[in-house]
């Protein structure tokens, strides 16, 4: 299969991402203790480049069964019409299953565009019985202004820990 940009490609640009600013202050999420809020959002290439962080306000560690994304509808309706398309992110920088207080992750998923009704949604989950569940709500008009990102941004990036071996 043809291979729009190998791994080590996108490591260099999700740590390039991770290093950046926050440049998102629209899309956070309170809920059963946590905030989670999407930094930024780059399109680089065939792919949507999104990080988030997550911050753990109780004292109970959070343990992260699953990272789902999925396209669903805007207004979520009791009808049984409803389209929800389960989306698989390609690439994932930071694999950390437990965390106490702050964790930031960069995810990688391909570009696409959907309708105006429909919106991108990032569902994490607990593995815990209580079922914490934190939804961050990504619309369209966040996709549509996300940052382009210029190779010239690596050379710059001092976030990286190996740039010297991919070079």
């Amino acid at each position: 299969p043809e291979v729009t940009m190998p791994m080590s490609e996108m490591a260099r640009y999700a740590w390039a991402v991770y290093g950046s600013r926050r440049k998102y202050n629209q899309i956070v999420t309170r809920v059963h203790g946590m905030k989670a809020t999407v930094n930024n959002i780059y399109a680089v290439g065939d792919y949507f480049f999104i990080d988030y962080s997550l911050r753990n306000r109780t004292r109970i560690p959070y343990d992260i069964e699953e990272i789902r994304v999925k396209l669903t509808d805007k207004k979520e309706t009791k009808a049984t019409n409803s389209q929800t398309i389960e989306l698989t992110p390609i690439y994932s920088l930071n694999p950390v299953k437990k965390f106490k207080k702050n964790y930031r992750n960069v995810l990688v998923i391909e570009k696409l565009t959907f309708p105006d009704e429909k919106v991108l949604r990032l569902e994490i989950s607990e593995n815990q019985i209580s079922g914490r569940v934190i939804t961050l709500t990504i619309e369209y008009e966040d996709i549509l202004n996300a940052d382009g990102f210029d190779s010239d941004i690596l050379k710059n990036s001092s976030c990286y820990p190996y740039y010297y071996i991919y070079r």
